[in-house]
């Protein structure tokens, strides 16, 4: 009689798991069923928002559905970051996430509603991009000791403007401030979109920012820029000094990548993580990438990024709390 009753056990749960694998491979083969939102937590016009775009006009022709950008900002990406935490984890919200927003704020802001960690699920890391030190053309300083020598004999003088409290911009200002021992006044925006226009119209007078939003205007002589922000020089603008070369072990870059709402389906995610390596493995994307003053990154697995979010995590911890940088929440 048991066994009869165990026979019928097996049976049954071989039933059970058979229908969940042809649920979980229909529920794969038909994603996306509909429109996918591509949650960018900064204005339009920035970095973030140009390589998105980018992607979404690449996954709205593999995929055959719509793929459209959704721009929320503020409070440095944490506002659009927030709602991406909050949206069904069916795969149909996609959240740019930058280090920014996933390694930096949570070190800043003990309360920001959502916890990186916690609440997504690591897709892929599409591309890093160093910052950029620009200044305004009638700004008299013509190098990176000239700008040190300018507004250390002028404290609060001079300003510089950010994308935001807590951005990687802002954070790379800050640590130059202090490592200079400088008094620059911050002036913050909601978006490098936002910023651009002050720094060009004299506003302000210098910014930190990323190569893709700035580069460009370096190139068309509207800006100067007197250094990157990362250890080593960039190749494509080998003549631009990096800053480590005057402030040793200074060293910041920006990243962005795909991650989606934690308790996403593994097949999804699987399928999203394909279609990123496709994307990144494609020569005109690779090159495109480099036009925008970015560095595509190499085929890479959730894991994989997730294990570098982790290792940036941690050195952005050891940086905040050694130059002691703090925001009101």
């Amino acid at each position: 009689m048991m066994s009869r009753w165990s026979g019928a056990f097996v049976a049954l749960l071989c039933c059970a798991l058979a229908l969940f694998d042809v649920t979980a491979q229909a529920q794969t083969t038909t994603y996306p069923e509909k429109t996918v939102r591509l949650i960018v937590p900064f204005p339009a016009g920035g970095a973030t928002d140009i390589l998105a775009r980018l992607l979404a006009e690449r996954l709205s022709g593999a995929w055959s559905r719509p793929v459209v950008i959704e721009n929320i900002a503020g409070a440095a990406g944490a506002t659009g970051t927030a709602q991406a935490a909050k949206a069904a984890p069916d795969g149909h919200t996609l959240l740019v996430a930058t280090g920014t927003t996933t390694t930096l704020l949570p070190h800043l802001r003990p309360n920001l509603p959502y916890n990186p960690m916690r609440d997504f699920e690591a897709i892929a890391l599409i591309c890093s991009f160093p910052n950029m030190l620009v200044v305004r053309r009638d700004l008299p300083a013509k190098n990176l000791q000239e700008l040190i020598a300018l507004t250390k004999a002028n404290p609060g003088k001079y300003s510089y403007a950010s994308s935001g409290f807590g951005a990687s911009p802002h954070l790379a200002a800050e640590w130059f401030k202090l490592l200079t021992k400088t008094d620059i006044l911050h002036v913050p925006f909601t978006g490098s979109g936002p910023a651009m226009p002050a720094l060009l119209g004299g506003h302000v007078d210098m910014m930190f920012d990323t190569m893709p939003t700035v580069w460009p205007l370096v190139r068309e002589g509207k800006l100067r820029a007197l250094a990157v922000t990362t250890a080593q020089r960039v190749p494509f603008a080998s003549d631009i000094p990096a800053i480590a070369e005057t402030l040793p072990d200074y060293d910041v870059a920006s990243w962005l990548g795909i991650m989606v709402p934690a308790g996403t389906p593994g097949e999804i995610r699987t399928k999203i993580s394909g279609e990123m390596q496709k994307f990144l493995q494609d020569p005109a994307v690779v090159q495109r990438l480099r036009e925008l003053a970015a560095v595509a990154a190499k085929s890479n697995t959730p894991d994989e990024f997730a294990a570098a979010v982790r290792k940036d995590s941690e050195k952005w911890a050891r940086v905040i709390r050694d130059t002691g940088i703090k925001l009101a929440d």
